[in-house]
């Protein structure tokens, strides 16, 4: 990949992610410990340098990451300096929800889809920045940059914003959050190329 095209893709996230700061009451940024969010973390280390990360991250802890990851996890969190909010899905936990016994879908739906609901309904958090990128899969194309949720947290493809001339409308109508995905335009071997430069 071109230097120029790395810098473009940067400076977008960078561009993206304080924007996200200067309009959002309460903003959060997911942290799954993967590759995408320790990319989005250096960005917000970027975008507010020499400062601090001006929101929290949260993990939506599933119970099925290896303990050296969630140690991972927390040194960085400390390293780098910002807040992390861990979240689980007690009620999930309570029923042993987990991918062998329930299968792999109800799993996902159960430990990290409605946990993340209800951590964001829990702390009151109105924009979550994502790692999803539009190269993973056909339902991750349609996702706009600033993806709007309906009251509920529910995704209407058709009542998405227009997004043209990397100009977003970040304005949140009432019952409505936003999901947020400063790599919608990176590739995986972006993402891989930007850790190594990194």
């Amino acid at each position: 990949m071109s230097d120029a095209i790395f810098s473009e893709l940067e400076s977008e996230s960078i561009e993206i992610i304080r924007e996200v700061a200067a309009t959002a009451a309460k903003p959060v940024m997911l942290y799954s410990i993967g590759k995408d969010s320790s990319v989005m973390l250096r960005l917000a280390q970027k975008a507010f340098y020499p400062g601090a990360i001006p929101f929290p991250l949260m993990h939506i802890d599933t119970g099925w990451k290896f303990k050296e990851m969630i140690a991972f996890r927390d040194r960085t969190a400390i390293e780098v300096g910002f807040k992390l909010i861990a979240f689980t899905n007690q009620r999930g936990v309570a029923e042993g929800v987990g991918p062998i016994t329930h299968g792999s879908a109800y799993h996902t739906d159960v430990m990290k889809t409605e946990a993340l609901k209800q951590a964001l309904d829990l702390h009151g958090f109105d924009v979550a920045f994502g790692g999803a990128r539009r190269d993973e899969e056909k339902s991750r194309a349609k996702e706009r940059i600033f993806s709007f949720r309906a009251p509920g947290h529910r995704w209407e493809p058709k009542a998405q914003r227009p997004e043209l001339w990397n100009l977003y409308n970040a304005r949140i109508n009432a019952g409505e959050t936003i999901r947020v995905f400063p790599l919608s335009n990176w590739t995986e071997a972006d993402v891989w190329a930007y850790i190594r430069q990194e």
